[in-house]
């Protein structure tokens, strides 16, 4: 087992570990055969494709990060708008992808800002703060006049009223508090030290007279403190926020408020993590009563655990007592190692059999100062190996140089359902749900609306037959309960409705239906009794579902001997299925890169059903048509699916 302790260098067999490693979670971990999986594919994989260093960025754990955080300030009872920070990670698909969850740019040149607009960012969706800038950047960056500006510098107020008289600006404050991971003062931008970062407290009236007297229309704050920083850091933070909230009592015309960045993650075992829930706390109690619009600029804290870097090892050998490991990157590929003293957590992709050495990672830069790590316990390692540097998703690639002449690397982001997905399917059925989960949470419309799918209606009395007392029936993925209608009038004692997203399952009245149950959980497993329910409906769900045999064995055991199941299986012939569909497979696909729906053929569909034991009782082709749904599909649009009445048998002995 893989224990720690002294190294051996003739290990090859590969195990398990006996323990989980702080770092690990459900798409960064061990398998069985101690090979290290990221964002659901083997790292070896990555390696064999992409080659080293390379970088790989999971767009699932972006998105799952952007949610949390979103849930987070949503719970305090207040609303933020998100700008990413794109110095930290600039990688063009990592940005369309934030651009599709909703996620404005925080930018700080302008070519950051040409940048952001080359992959599909508009100038309303940006927030500009930056300071020291030339004449010719305010010319390059005037020509936008729809994107936010904060000024840092009284300099910048006079320079904005020369090229745009009369606009909206923020102006970005010091508080003379600073905060950063581990109180690291590297990490530090508004601490007691005179800092060239936003306007001193001994300053800002006259900078905000100097706005009036210039013509501006001061209506903005932003406030940066520091980077990194979690939760021991809080009470500082708190004091941050104290000071803008004074300034926010004198200045009444402000109605943007920016808290900048700084949201940290924890880099090592030892490390506490940012209480979201405090944080969110903090913010609502001194903003979150004011009619203000509250933006954050969070950079690390969307990308850095979404990324690493994939390594080499080219040399393992021992010098002066320390066993010295080499890998093929230096600090000029991820400099913050070296310069500011955050670590990248070292792991291996292989974990050999023997017990643990003491190490000190080197890299191929000829600095004294390219050291990845010093004096870290790792598994053992032999040359050609690969060695992972975890959190290494922000600050990375876009501050990379080519110092020595070694700035090669290749960068690539791993979808939230990607081709080597299709061989997870639990990790794709996480993401998957997430996915809805997040597009019912994104409006308050019913994005289906209330009217029942119009074939339903058919089926009316094959329902009415299997009903014995007490009468039970489900609504198996109900979604926001559109089909509810269709139960109501079948005399069931009672209703059910499950569906593994809570957004979706809220916006179903609870006067929908007298006595109707509401349960939040996943179709695969219940929770239910065995033999409970007579009937089932599994409606525009089939088709949603990684792994639709286990759905089926679960729908066959809560109903009862008799009882039936109704569900539509679109095939290739759905209006959907050529609609912004990207293809896993032959009949899996990804639309608008975030929805997973695998389409059946009707054979086998029905070969499908018979091996989970149903018996088909009816079955018919059906089209309709379909108006816009809210935040997923904006244009009238026809469907198509095979609709199946199925039965569980009555004796073990009935057959299809």
């Amino acid at each position: 087992m893989y224990a720690r302790g002294s190294f051996n260098d003739d290990v090859p067999a590969t195990v398990q570990p006996a323990a989980k490693f702080w770092w690990e979670r459900p798409d960064r971990h061990y398998g069985s055969d101690g090979s290290l999986r990221f964002g659901g594919v083997a790292v070896d994989q990555l390696v064999r494709e992409l080659g080293t260093p390379s970088y790989v960025y999971s767009a699932a754990r972006v998105t799952q990060n952007v949610v949390r955080l979103r849930q987070a300030v949503e719970s305090a009872g207040w609303s933020v708008r998100l700008f990413y920070a794109m110095k930290s990670n600039r990688h063009p698909p990592l940005l369309q992808h934030l651009h599709s969850l909703g996620v404005g740019i925080d930018v700080c040149s302008p070519g950051e800002v040409e940048h952001a607009l080359a992959v599909g960012f508009k100038p309303a969706e940006l927030s500009f703060t930056a300071g020291c800038l030339s004449r010719a950047d305010y010319r390059r960056l005037a020509v936008w006049p729809a994107m936010w500006v904060n000024a840092d510098s009284r300099t910048a107020l006079r320079r904005w009223a020369e090229l745009l008289p009369g606009r909206e600006i923020g102006l970005r404050v010091n508080p003379q508090v600073g905060l950063g991971y581990a109180d690291n003062e590297l990490l530090v931008y508004t601490g007691q030290r005179p800092s060239k970062f936003g306007i001193h407290p001994g300053e800002v009236d006259a900078a905000i007279a100097e706005a009036a007297a210039l013509g501006l229309r001061l209506t903005g704050l932003h406030c940066h403190a520091g980077c990194g920083y979690l939760t021991p850091q809080l009470d500082a933070l708190e004091r941050v926020y104290a000071y803008l909230a004074g300034l926010l009592d004198r200045f009444p015309e402000v109605r943007r408020l920016n808290l900048g960045g700084g949201l940290g993650i924890p880099l090592r075992a030892a490390d506490q993590p940012l209480d979201l829930g405090r944080w969110s706390a903090l913010v609502g109690r001194y903003f979150g009563h004011r009619d203000i619009e509250i933006a954050i600029e969070p950079g690390d804290y969307l990308v850095k655990d979404a990324g690493v870097l994939l390594t080499e090892v080219t040399q393992v050998e021992e010098k002066g007592g320390i066993c010295f490991v080499g890998i093929d990157a230096g600090f000029n590929i991820h400099p913050e190692p070296a310069f500011y003293r955050l670590p990248l957590e070292p792991v291996p992709a292989l974990l050999r059999e023997g017990a643990a050495r003491r190490v000190t990672i080197a890299g191929n830069i000829n600095e004294a100062l390219d050291l990845w790590a010093e004096n870290v316990e790792l598994a053992p390692l032999q040359e050609d190996d690969i060695l992972c540097l975890l959190n290494a998703g922000g600050y990375g690639a876009s501050m990379a140089s080519q110092h020595c002449l070694r700035g090669g690397f290749r960068e690539h982001l791993i979808s939230e359902v990607s081709v080597a997905s299709e061989t997870a399917p639990a990790a794709l059925d996480q993401l998957n749900r997430e996915a809805w989960d997040r597009l019912y949470a994104a409006t308050a419309e019913r994005v289906w609306g209330t009217t029942p799918l119009p074939f339903l209606a058919a089926f009316r009395d094959d329902f009415r037959a299997v009903m014995r007392s007490p009468a039970r029936l489900l609504d198996a993925g109900t979604g926001e309960g559109r089909n509810l209608g269709f139960l109501a009038d079948e005399g069931a004692d009672e209703i059910h409705t499950l569906d593994a997203s809570a957004a979706a399952i809220d916006k179903i009245p609870a006067e929908a239906i007298p006595g109707l149950r509401k349960h939040l959980g996943t179709l695969d497993r219940t929770g239910f009794p065995d033999d409970h329910f007579d009937g089932v409906i599994l409606l525009d769900t089939f088709e949603t579902l990684p792994v639709v045999d286990a759905v089926l064995r679960e729908m066959w055991r809560v109903l009862k001997p008799g009882g039936v199941l109704l569900c539509n299986v679109p095939g290739l012939d759905d209006g959907v299925s050529g609609f912004d569909m990207r293809a896993l497979s032959d009949r899996a696909f990804l639309y608008r890169d975030r929805y997973y729906f695998r389409f059946f053929d009707v054979a086998e569909a029905r070969a499908l059903m018979a091996s989970q034991g149903f018996v088909v009782l009816a079955e018919r082709h059906v089209s309709w048509e379909e108006g816009p749904h809210p935040g997923f599909r904006v244009e009238h649009h026809e469907h198509t699916s095979h609709v199946f009445l199925i039965r569980k048998p009555l004796t073990a002995g009935e057959v299809a």
